[in-house]
């Protein structure tokens, strides 16, 4: 019976096996793969797949989503939850991390104990880590979005350039020579 209650006693006391996601956690399993893994698949060098990768990015972010009666693009979601995490993150820095005897210079301070000075010096690391992070986030999914529109553009004009090629087309030397340009 003591074994019993002892387990049931340190399963009330111990954190959860599940941890709570936290913003940094949002970025890391969910902001960070998806636009690294579309920005590879916009780097595939090879001609034949160059579209089909190119496609695969536009189906994923640019497929549009239904909120009620508006449609959005799913690439606007992800940058505006972005631009709401960073906003956090500046809010969290502007704020501070004390209360009255902010900023506490050196190693001791005859306001507050040691670890609350260590405590204080840890909310503002994650803070400024989350705030680099969100940023960092927010700069991927643009580069994505403007990646992708370079690269739809390239695909576009290649499929073009075929399609004269196949009608017969050939050009002359003074098409190709650009310096008359």
């Amino acid at each position: 019976m003591g074994l019993i209650t002892l387990f049931i006693l340190n399963s009330y006391t111990t954190r959860p096996i599940v941890p709570t996601p936290t913003p940094k956690s949002h970025m890391i399993w969910v902001f960070f793969p998806i636009p690294l893994l579309c920005l590879a698949l916009l780097a595939v060098p090879f001609p034949k797949t160059e579209k089909l990768c190119t496609e695969l990015v536009g189906s994923i972010f640019f497929t549009r989503i239904s909120v009620g009666a508006v449609y959005i693009r799913l690439v606007w979601v992800f940058v505006a939850m972005s631009c709401l995490i960073l906003w956090i993150a500046i809010k969290t820095l502007q704020m501070g991390f004390g209360s009255a005897h902010v900023p506490c210079s050196g190693t001791s301070c005859p306001f507050h104990t040691g670890e609350t000075m260590w405590y204080r010096r840890a909310s503002r690391y994650r803070a400024e880590r989350n705030f680099w992070l969100s940023l960092f986030t927010l700069v991927l999914w643009l580069l994505v979005y403007k990646i992708y529109s370079l690269k739809e553009t390239i695909v576009k004009l290649k499929v073009q350039l075929e399609a004269i090629r196949n009608d017969g087309y050939k050009p002359k030397k003074t098409d190709l020579d650009t310096k008359n340009d």
